[in-house]
């Protein structure tokens, strides 16, 4: 498993990550890692970070730049989808994914992260799993990668492989009691 880290490599931090069980580490230095902007921003952030040969991590702000991200970009990652929407609606779960979405992805060959620093932090824990739970049965569903990783800014708040494997299984079967 892959740990992505929003800190500065460091010999220490690679062999804290390596002992928690990641096989990788990608630290703030090895990928791009933007939110929001405008679609003209976002192009060229894109074409520096292609030019460097780096790994592009983008964190969607409204709808409109989550399916230009996947439609038109050359970003590898999409993270925090979960918080476009500000609230769910009253019949249905607002993941931010749907089913037009996750097909423009899966032809696209884009990736679907989750964030285990994101829940840490969260103020609406459980409004975050649930929308979660949504978007990775989605993932699964259009045969989607997903990466579940610390995405974590201080090294005090890393979690091992183990506890972001049982994470994901958490995930998965959530959504599978309320079927």
């Amino acid at each position: 498993m892959d740990n992505f880290v929003l800190l500065k490599k460091s010999t220490e931090l690679v062999e804290m990550s390596t002992s928690l069980g990641f096989t990788r580490t990608y630290c703030a230095d090895d990928f791009l890692f933007f939110s929001g902007g405008t679609k003209k921003e976002m192009l060229k952030k894109l074409r520096g970070a292609y030019q460097k040969g780096l790994i592009t991590i983008y964190h969607p702000v409204t709808e409109e730049m989550l399916r230009f991200a996947l439609e038109r970009t050359t970003v590898n990652i999409l993270i925090g989808i979960e918080f476009i929407h500000p609230k769910d609606s009253f019949h249905f779960v607002r993941g931010g994914l749907d089913q037009v979405l996750c097909t423009i992805a899966a032809k696209n060959k884009k990736m679907i992260a989750f964030s285990f620093q994101e829940i840490l932090s969260s103020k609406n824990r459980s409004q975050l799993l649930g929308r979660m739970a949504f978007n990775l049965e989605l993932c699964k569903k259009y045969n989607l990668k997903t990466i579940f990783s610390n995405f974590s800014s201080e090294a005090t708040s890393l979690r091992s492989a183990a506890d972001l494997a049982s994470f994901q299984k958490v995930l998965e079967k959530q959504r599978n009691v309320y079927k």
